[in-house]
């Protein structure tokens, strides 16, 4: 015969409070911690997003994001281009500052104004100049030879360099510029080792 509930001893019964569930109003006061914990989670994210509309430009925001009036932006230019601004001290630090370019009517470009040739060469200062009859930057590394390096308005290399111009991104609204200087795009360094020569089959 099997064990009944009645020969256990009495220490081993479970006692009523086992048999109640959690409280009505513990479980609301869970439900309305979780819904606070989420709608803060929610706000935070919300003026996160929305910081670069909401302040005077120019200013410096959460997230490394530099907003700009339009202002600073050069006229857009037919032809050879304008040359672009100069963006640093005392707004960011000189390590971060970039020149600011237009390459067309709608598409900005932020170039920081530091480059090196390659990984683990000493930075050159990089500044604007008029490249084969266009805008363009310059990177004069003294350090490297006297070496100076060439690149077009988009920052790609022209002469001498393997890769091109660190850039940060850039959106532009009706009314300001936010570059965003967390977030800086390297160009990968390009091969410089000469070319495959072809195969070519042996004639008849």
């Amino acid at each position: 015969m099997g064990t009944r509930y009645e020969d256990q001893p009495p220490e081993l019964w479970a006692g009523p409070e086992s048999l109640d569930p959690t409280p009505v109003w513990k479980q609301f006061l869970l439900i309305g911690l979780f819904l606070v914990i989420g709608l803060v989670l929610v706000v935070g994210i919300a003026a996160f997003a929305v910081a670069p509309q909401l302040v005077t430009p120019p200013a410096l925001v959460a997230g490394d994001r530099l907003v700009l009036p339009l202002s600073a932006l050069p006229p857009y230019v037919g032809g050879a281009g304008a040359l672009p601004n100069r963006i640093g001290p005392p707004l960011i630090d000189e390590a971060r500052g970039f020149l600011l370019g237009r390459v067309d009517r709608t598409e900005a470009m932020a170039f920081r104004a530091r480059w090196s040739p390659s990984e683990g060469q000493p930075e050159c200062p990089v500044s604007a100049s008029i490249v084969d009859g266009k805008v363009g930057y310059i990177a004069s590394c003294e350090r490297a030879d006297g070496q100076r390096f060439t690149f077009d308005a988009r920052g790609n290399p022209s002469e001498g360099a393997l890769r091109g111009l660190d850039r940060y991104l850039v959106s532009v609204t009706t009314d300001r510029v936010i570059v965003n200087l967390d977030r800086l795009i390297v160009p990968l360094e390009r091969s410089s080792a000469p070319p495959t020569p072809a195969v070519v089959p042996p004639g008849p």
